[in-house]
Parts: structure tokens; C-alpha cells; sequence
């Protein structure tokens, strides 16, 4: 008989609800979830693709054990099947050896996707075994996003956009139909907001699948593309404010306004100086004449069309559109603006705008997602040893304690992991024993040979995959996980119009030959090895703290530590001391398949905001937080709070390091011999890396603009082809100072010239047969961007810089 099973898509952060369609045991379509108020129903053309992953026919299906000491890209590994019970048996004597010798902390987690229940693993294991080192990828995904708005807001988190109410929007290397965390929800409200005559201007050096919609349904000169140049995000944003507050266009009501009413600011304007800060009486905001004398007063349009392409009168009518559009204004952030070399001001600039309209908090304007009742697991204390304690005491090896870096993570100082430092750390011989799971860092982490000769070095490696990917080839065992939408217990958070949700990911068929839960599955089947071992401190854990709640009955395998750990920590979005069966309402809430909340409501206009989380307690252009950060990093270091941007790789000095700024790109590569920048995006169908195995993968390439069906491929403005002899479809090189990749160039109008862009996903040397040219040899099907983009930070948030047009390259014919 059919069923519909409801589950969880995490082929990006959108994490969307789905229901599975199974036929005789047979997943046979997915499609959105219509009962959730966040998405509607909506999904995006890459969930079609998550059926192929799950019958792919290279999926690891059975334990695998190295026997080729010798490690390297194109080397084979010769693995051989062994049992679950070999392998973690060979795992567990590895772990207690090195506690033995009192060193547990040269044992390692890594986790890539993950579901909510992942602290079983990354939390509670390594907690009691005794390690600081359980990694995430957080710093290669959007960290220095959060820090640049949480600095001046306080919300260290994701923002929402109210698109049902919002009149004007900026989005800055945001393209929110094809990739980003809330991808459902924008197919259908931006439509809707460009119908209603909402102006969307779309700021990136490519014409995107955002920015194409935008040119075909707006129809009047308010919103467009603007192709700016990659890095100079922050220059055409400090001279949108310049103007907003020149001509007397900020609002009133939230930021304040001069004694008298006078516009300083545009007699100040005309000088090219600064103004009385004692004459400026700010309300609900903080330091926006420090931002005026420190940065605005000489950013005009005119500097700013020389920094960025975008003509200056384009400026002065994005300016005035937006203030125009008062709290129903969005300026959205996006890791493409603050994922680079000094990303951290670029997003800040950028985000202020957000304060000179008083639209933060505001309908229409930017709001925080609801949070969560989610419980964590007990606490791990009385299950630990003084080994545990001394050793998880110590500093991680993916923190760095270097003047170099801040690392600041919610405004506290040396706290952000970051993740493409690894490598030095196995390197140093600091990691002798590492697990990882759902991760893939030699193909997604810039400099990503500089991973592949880590892992040649890596005493031991686990590699806990879907497939044999890239990591896997470098691993002494590799285990077969579990498909997270259609095998296994977990959940997911997913926040879309302006609600928070948590999504229930359940078997809904058989999972694939020996494959297991890659955080419980894993987790108990451990603590037992280790137990037998004579250290029963995991599996005490696990079997007196996470009973089943609705039976008492302890766990007796992963599969039902899995369960048991999403009913604890989804409890209160189920559970009630009113209903008499616990178990009925626990398979309803299964039936269902989500938990949401309502929605957020922006303050009305008139009304008085509620105080933020920030140290004056309302918007900051000049940071308290960071001011803070600075301060600590100083005494740390022995540097001078007002040099410590300085130290960090940043241009600015003293006051201006805590206002929002232009700061100049940073650029890998002598211009003459590298004459063109390097521009990067996310593909619609990318299931973040993991699709490319997939047949359908390849066919729906062609929904990327300007990217081809079956091809990876460069795109280069048609003047630049000429003048390099070039025509479509020709074979390149693309050499950069860190590496060289060969790929298809395409004449493509839909990027500046001197600006070369290409899509991330493709080039995979490893992966299956579809995704590798030669799988066995190790040949790529195209190239990996992370091959020629140098390893390079966003230093205050330790950030992977993977944007902002970091390298230069050239193009030679292949």
C-alpha cells in the first residue's frame, strides 16, 4: 500500500518540510509540504534530485577498511569490506590508547550537515571521553554574516525579511530564488513583492537568477540589476548613506535629528567635513555622527562609481528610493558580501542602512526569527573523569591563539572555531585520530590542496559518508551513513516567513545495506566498544539519561538512541502532563511531520521599539560590542585597542574600526600577470556539494544563468572572449596564484567585464562515476573552485574568505 511520509530536505539551510511518497518500500516522489505556513507547499528544483542520491548506485553500502598505506589524490586506497564490529573495534583501541597515554584530546569529531540530534555525537561523546575538539563547518559557511549585523543589532543569528510588507529592497550578493536559507518562501514573496511594485535592486557582479527575475517583472526604473565590481560592496553602501543623510532623507522618528531641526549634515556635505556630535539628538540608535565624521563625509557618489562601476546618478536614486520607502526598506546581507578578506565592515556597512530607515524590527523591514522551545540532552557532568575535565580544559586546535585573528563569535573575543586551520593542526601533529562526518573539506574548503596534504599526514581518519568523496580517499576507514531525508531519525530548523519551525526527519524506507545513523547510529555503537574496553561512561550516559519518554525504556541500539534523543529534545512541541498517551500524541506529532511557530510581527509605524541587545541597548553604527572584542584581543596580545583592526589585516585605525566602512578589497595575484578577477556563486540544484553524482544534477545546470546542461563552465563578458581569441565551448585553463583548473569558457553578457564568474559544485575527482571524469584515476569532471582560491580569512570572525573577487586569474587556452 502507498504511505506519505513527511521528512525534512537538507539540500541547503532552508531545511524545508517534504512529504515522501513510498511505493512497495520505494521512495518514488518528494514534494513540499503544503500544511506548513512557511513554505506553503513551495520547493525548489533540487529536491527532484534527492531521489537519484538515494538510489545512487555508488553509495557506500558496507563498512570499508584501507589497505593501501600509501595516501594521495589518484593513489587507490583498496579498500576492502569488513564489518561494523571490525572497524569500530579498530577505532575504539585507537581512542582508548590515546586516553591511556593521556592525551584524548589528539582524538577529533568533524561534522558537515547534520540534524538536531547531533549532540549525541559532537556534544556528549566527546564531553565525557575527554576532547575540546569536535568541529562544524560554520566558519566556511556564513559566520562573518552574523557577527557584521549582530555587532550593530545584537541578534547574532540569521535575519528575516518581512518581503509581505516591504516597499524597497537591496539585496547584496543575496539571490534568494536560487540560494540561500530561506529559498521556498522567496520563490513565491518575491513575485508577489515585485507585482505589487515593491523596487528590488539586485548588487552583484553577476546577473543572477534573482537579478534576471527582477529586470523581467519590474516595470518602471525603480529596481534593477547593479553589476558592481566583486569586493566594493561596502563603498557603493557607505555612499547610499552619505546621501541619505545629506539630503535629509533618514528617519526621524527612530534615528533622532539635530537641535532645531537643521541639517548639519548637508552643510557638512558641501565641505567634505564633520559634524557637532553634541548637536545631534539620537533616539533609538547609536553613534551616526561618529559614522558621518569617520567614514560618510567624503564617500560621495561620484568616489563611489570610481571604486564600484555603478554610475553615481544609479546611486543617488537607489538612496532615494530606499529612504523613501522609510521601515518598509530592506538593505539583506549575504555571505557574499561579508564571506571575504575584510567582509566584516563591508557587512556592516551594508546592514546600517538598515538603521537610517528604522526598519530594523520594523513591518516591512528586518526582523529575528521566533525561537525554538528545543531541549538540550542532561547534562554529561557526572559521567566524567578528571581526565575528561582536565583535557577538555584545554584550548581547540581549530581556535587560534594569534594576534592575527579575533575570532569573535556573538562579540566575545577568541571564541569562533575555524575550520580551514585544521589542516596546520594535523600538520603540527596536534589531531592523531579524527571522525568525520557529512563533511567533505578537501573539495569545499578553500585552498583545498592544502587539505589533501593534512590528510596524507593524518595518522587515522574515519570517514562516515554517503559516498566516497573526496575525504573518504584520504580515510583508513570509511562507514556508510544513512540518508538523512528518507533513512533515519533526526530534525531540522527551518526558518521562512517569519516563522520558526522544527522539521521531523523519519525512515520512511529501508535504509541502504549496512548504513547507520551518522550521530546516534554511530554514538552508541562506540560507547559500547569503549565500554567493552572498560569505560562504560558513554553508554551509562546514554542508557540512564536518554530513556525512551514515552515507554522509560532505555536505548539498546542507535536506531532507538536516535528516537529516543528527538523525543526528548522536541518534547515540548508534543508532549502535555494533560494527555493521557504520550504515545498517541507522539505519532501524531510523527503524522504531522513539523512543529511551527507563529509568525514574528513588526512594530507598527509610531510605535517604540523594544530595546536590542547591544550594549546602549539600540541600533549601534558605532559598536559597543566590537569595541569590546578589541579591547580583550588587546590585553591578550599586548597590541593597542586602536591598532588592533590593524593587526587583524584591516586598513582602519582607532574610531573608525567600530563604524562601518570601505575597506578595499583584497586581491590574491600581480594584476599583469593575472589580469581577471574571479567571481564565484552557488548553483539552484548545488544540495550543497552533494548532488553531482546525480544524472539530473548535470541536466538542470541549465537553469543557472549562463551555466550550460552537462558542462562546467567559466563565463567571460563576449569582449573579453574576443580578446582572447575565445569562443563558447572552448577548452580553458584557469590559473590563479594557488592552483589551475580546466573548464568550458561561455560568452555570457551577464557579468562585468574583467570579472570572470564560475558556478561551485563541479569538479569533483572523486564522488561516483557521474561526478568524477575518471573516478578510479582521480580526474575531475570539470574544476573545483576551492583549487585556485587561496586560503584566506575574514579575520574578526575567523571566517572561510571564499568572496569578494579574492584572486586574480587568467585564462589560457587548455
Amino acid at each position: 500500500m502507498d504511505r506519505v511520509i513527511p521528512s525534512a530536505c537538507q539540500g541547503c539551510l532552508s531545511n524545508c518540510p517534504v512529504l515522501v511518497t513510498v511505493e512497495g518500500g520505494r521512495a518514488v516522489r518528494v514534494r513540499g509540504n503544503a500544511a506548513s505556513a512557511a513554505t506553503g507547499g513551495s520547493a525548489c528544483p533540487a529536491l527532484a534530485i534527492t531521489l537519484e542520491q538515494e538510489y545512487d548506485p555508488d553509495r557506500v553500502s558496507t563498512p570499508l577498511r584501507r589497505r593501501n598505506p600509501r595516501k594521495g589524490r589518484g593513489v587507490d586506497p583498496r579498500f576492502e569490506p569488513v564489518t561494523w564490529d571490525e572497524a569500530l573495534d579498530e577505532l575504539a583501541d585507537r581512542m582508548m590508547t590515546l586516553r591511556r597515554a593521556g592525551h584524548p584530546e589528539r582524538f577529533a569529531l568533524a561534522k558537515g550537515r547534520s540534524t538536531g540530534i547531533n549532540e549525541v555525537l559532537t556534544r556528549v561523546l566527546p564531553e565525557i571521553y575527554g576532547t575540546p575538539n569536535s568541529f562544524n563547518h560554520d566558519s566556511i559557511c556564513a559566520d562573518a554574516e552574523k557577527l557584521a549585523t549582530g555587532v550593530m543589532d545584537g541578534a547574532y543569528d540569521y535575519h528575516d525579511y518581512d518581503w509581505e510588507h516591504l516597499e524597497c529592497a537591496i539585496l547584496w550578493g543575496a539571490d534568494p530564488i536560487a540560494s540561500n536559507r530561506q529559498k521556498a518562501h522567496a520563490r513565491r514573496a518575491l513575485p508577489e513583492a515585485l507585482r505589487r511594485g515593491a523596487a528590488v535592486y539586485v548588487v552583484d557582479p553577476r546577473r543572477s537568477m534573482t537579478a534576471e527575475l527582477v529586470e523581467k517583472e519590474t516595470r518602471s526604473d525603480a529596481g534593477c540589476w547593479v553589476p558592481v565590481a566583486p569586493g566594493t560592496d561596502g563603498a557603493l553602501a557607505s555612499a547610499i548613506a552619505r546621501v541619505i543623510l545629506a539630503e535629509g532623507l533618514w528617519n526621524r522618528d527612530y534615528v533622532g535629528d539635530f537641535e532645531g531641526a537643521e541639517n548639519l549634515f548637508a552643510e557638512a556635505a558641501q565641505l567634505k567635513g564633520g559634524v557637532d556630535e553634541g548637536s545631534f539628538q539620537e533616539r533609538f540608535t547609536h553613534g551616526v555622527c561618529a559614522w558621518w565624521n569617520e567614514e560618510l563625509f567624503d564617500k560621495t557618489p561620484e568616489w563611489a562609481e570610481a571604486e564600484t562601476g555603478v554610475p553615481a546618478s544609479a546611486i543617488v536614486q537607489m538612496a532615494r528610493m530606499f529612504a523613501g520607502a522609510g521601515q518598509h526598506a530592506v538593505s539583506w546581507i549575504s555571505p557574499g558580501v561579508a564571506m571575504s578578506a575584510r567582509g566584516l565592515y563591508s557587512g556592516m556597512a551594508c546592514y546600517a542602512l538598515n538603521g537610517l530607515v528604522g526598519s530594523v524590527g520594523a513591518e516591512g523591514g528586518v526582523l529575528v526569527f521566533p525561537s525554538l522551545p528545543i531541549e538540550k540532552l542532561p547534562s554529561t557532568e557526572p559521567y566524567r573523569d578528571e581526565i575528561a575535565r582536565r583535557a577538555c580544559s584545554l584550548p581547540r586546535v581549530d581556535v587560534p591563539q594569534r594576534a592575527d585573528f579575533l575570532c569573535a563569535k556573538a562579540g566575545c573575543a577568541h571564541r569562533a572555531p575555524v575550520t580551514n586551520l585544521i589542516p596546520e593542526a594535523i600538520e603540527g601533529g596536534r589531531v592523531d585520530t579524527l571522525v568525520a562526518y557529512w563533511c567533505n573539506f578537501p573539495f569545499s574548503c578553500a585552498g583545498a590542496k592544502r587539505w589533501e596534504r593534512a590528510l596524507e599526514k593524518l595518522p587515522f581518519l574515519v570517514h562516515v559518508t554517503t559516498h566516497i568523496s573526496e575525504m573518504s580517499q584520504y580515510a583508513d576507514i570509511v562507514l556508510p551513513a544513512c540518508h538523512h531525508l528518507f533513512e533515519t531519525w533526526g530534525f531540522a530548523r527551518c526558518r521562512q516567513n517569519k516563522r520558526s519551525s522544527v522539521v521531523l526527519e523519519q525512515p520512511c524506507v529501508k535504509a541502504l545495506g549496512e548504513s547507520r545513523n551518522d550521530e546516534a547510529g554511530l554514538a552508541f555503537a562506540l560507547a559500547e566498544k569503549l565500554a567493552d574496553r572498560g569505560f562504560p561512561a558513554v553508554l551509562d550516559y546514554f542508557q540512564r539519561e536518554c530513556a525512551d519518554s514515552c515507554s522509560g525504556v532505555s536505548p539498546a541500539s542507535g536506531e532507538e538512541l536516535a528516537e529516543s534523543a528527538l523525543k526528548m529534545m522536541t518534547s515540548r512541541m508534543w508532549d502535555s502532563d494533560e494527555l493521557d498517551a504520550p504515545d498517541d500524541a507522539w505519532r501524531d506529532f510523527l503524522a504531522k511531520g513539523f512543529w511551527e511557530t507563529a509568525p514574528a510581527f513588526g512594530r507598527q509605524e509610531g510605535e517604540v521599539p523594544s530595546p536590542l541587545s547591544t550594549p546602549t541597548g539600540r541600533f549601534e553604527f558605532e559598536s559597543g560590542a566590537l569595541c569590546r572584542a578589541f579591547e580583550e584581543h588587546a590585553r591578550r596580545f599586548g597590541v593597542a585597542p586602536e591598532e588592533v583592526a590593524v593587526a587583524l589585516g584591516y586598513e582602519a585605525r582607532g574610531r573608525k574600526s567600530l563604524v562601518p566602512h570601505y575597506e578595499p578589497p583584497v586581491r590574491k595575484g600581480d594584476e599583469c600577470e593575472f589580469p581577471f578577477v574571479f567571481s564565484q556563486h552557488r548553483s539552484i540544484v548545488n544540495l550543497e556539494g552533494r548532488s553531482a553524482n546525480a544524472p539530473l544534477y548535470h541536466k538542470l545546470k541549465r537553469l543557472d544563468p549562463g551555466d550550460e546542461p552537462g558542462a562546467d563552465v567559466v563565463k567571460i563578458h563576449p569582449s573579453d572572449m574576443e580578446r582572447l581569441g575565445l569562443r563558447s565551448g572552448d577548452e580553458v585553463r584557469i590559473l590563479s596564484p594557488e592552483g589551475s583548473i580546466v573548464v568550458r569558457a561561455k560568452a555570457w553578457d551577464g557579468t562585468r567585464p574583467g570579472v570572470v564568474v564560475k558556478c561551485y559544485g563541479q569538479g569533483h575527482w572523486a564522488y561516483g562515476q557521474v561526478a568524477a571524469c575518471d573516478f578510479g584515476r582521480g580526474i575531475p569532471r570539470g574544476g573545483n573552485n576551492n583549487e585556485i582560491i587561496p586560503p584566506e580569512w575574514e579575520r574578526a570572525s575567523g571566517a572561510t574568505a571564499r568572496h569578494g573577487g579574492l584572486t586574480r586569474v587568467r585564462i589560457e587556452r587548455a
